[in-house]
C-alpha cells in the first residue's frame, strides 16, 4: 500500500531542463569551449558536482569551480530563470489531494538545496514537502537509489509503500535495487 509519495523537481514540478540546457550551451559558446551536444545533453537531471566533472573535462583540467562559478551567474545575472512561469501548474491540484488524502510527501532532486529552496520559495511549494534532499547530499546520485531510500526513511514509512514521481528514462536494474535494500 503506498503511503508517500516522493518527487522530483526539475523536469517534474518545473519544466527547467531546456533551460539549464541552453544555458549552458550559451555559456560554453561565449567562452569558445568546443562541446558535442551529444555529450552536452548528459549533463541534463546530473547534480551540481557530477555536472562541474563534466565541465572539467571540456573547460580544461585544473580549471577552478569558483571561477567558473562565478564566471556564470556573471553571464546570466540579468536573466533569472522564471520558475512560477515554468512551473506545471496542475501541481498544486494533485499535492493538495495528496495532503487532503493524508499521503506524505517528499521532494529529492539532483539539484543543489539552495537552488530547490529558491525554486520552492518562488513557486509558493514549500509547505507541500515534509522532507527535501538535493542530490549533493549523497555519494552517489540519480539514478542510484539512496536518495529515494533516505527520503522514505525520513517519511517514516518503508520503500515499498513510496512511489517515485520522476522524469528520468534511466532502467535500474531490479538487481541492484534489491542489493541496495539489504
Amino acid at each position: 500500500m503506498i503511503k508517500a509519495v516522493i518527487f522530483d523537481m526539475d523536469g517534474v514540478l518545473v519544466d527547467t531542463e531546456p533551460i539549464y540546457y541552453e544555458r549552458l550551451l550559451r555559456f560554453l559558446e561565449h567562452y569558445e569551449v568546443e562541446t558535442d551536444e551529444k555529450e552536452l545533453k548528459k549533463t541534463v537531471g546530473l547534480t551540481s558536482g557530477d555536472t562541474w566533472k563534466w565541465i572539467e573535462e571540456v573547460w580544461g583540467k585544473g580549471s577552478i569551480q569558483d571561477d567558473y562559478d562565478t564566471a556564470y551567474h556573471s553571464f546570466y545575472k540579468d536573466e533569472p530563470i522564471p520558475y512560477p512561469e515554468i512551473l506545471d501548474r496542475d501541481i498544486f491540484e494533485v499535492l493538495d489531494w495528496l495532503k487532503q488524502e493524508e499521503y506524505k510527501v517528499g521532494l529529492a532532486s539532483s539539484s543543489s538545496f539552495k537552488n530547490i529552496q529558491s525554486v520552492l520559495e518562488e513557486c509558493e511549494l514549500t509547505g507541500y514537502f515534509e522532507t527535501i534532499l538535493s542530490g549533493e547530499m549523497f555519494e552517489q546520485s540519480k539514478p542510484h537509489p539512496e536518495i529515494y531510500l533516505k527520503s522514505a526513511e525520513k517519511l517514516a514509512v518503508r520503500p515499498q509503500e513510496c512511489l517515485a514521481v520522476e522524469d528520468s528514462t534511466f532502467e535500474f536494474k531490479l538487481e541492484k535495487l534489491r542489493k541496495c535494500l539489504s
